[in-house]
């Protein structure tokens, strides 16, 4: 009996050292306070901001988190994001899937085992700003044009 046990503690180990199982507890878990505990947010581009702490599984060889790390954590801040925002539910109904085709990370200092901190976004650059608002104004100019703009879509 004993035997069996240290077989499937063993086991367990080794599972949970060559797959990155903090990854697949984690991200239903940010799904779910997302959902949960925290408020829904109507604007995709508004400002959130992802509390984390740093785990002994993100530490590399100098005691400090691991640079892939980082982008990790971006990945769960984007889950919460799209879970807050309603395009992950809207997203499950269109049997459809995300695709993350670019990333950037500014690593700004070092840190430590236990430590807190939060993913932040970038500040939208003020030619995407511009973008967003021309495309908001010039297609509600084109719907009250052609009468569209009391016609709902699914009509």
């Amino acid at each position: 009996m004993l035997g069996l046990l240290v077989a499937l503690l063993a086991l367990g180990l080794a599972v949970f050292a060559l797959l990155d199982v903090w990854y697949l507890v984690r991200l239903p878990c940010a799904v779910l306070r997302a959902r949960l505990l925290q408020p829904r947010v109507r604007d995709l581009l508004a400002e959130q901001r992802f509390p984390g702490r740093v785990l002994p599984s993100d530490l590399d060889l100098l005691l400090h988190m691991n640079n892939a790390r980082y982008l990790r954590e971006a990945d769960f801040a984007r889950v919460a994001h799209l879970t807050r925002c309603g395009v992950l539910g809207a997203l499950r109904e269109l049997r459809a899937h995300t695709v993350l085709a670019a990333s950037c990370a500014r690593h700004r200092r070092s840190l430590r085992l236990l430590e807190p901190f939060e993913v932040e976004p970038p500040e939208l650059p003020a030619d995407l700003q511009h973008w967003i608002s021309y495309n908001e104004a010039s297609s509600q100019l084109l719907r009250m044009e052609s009468g569209l703009s009391d016609v709902t879509k699914d009509q």
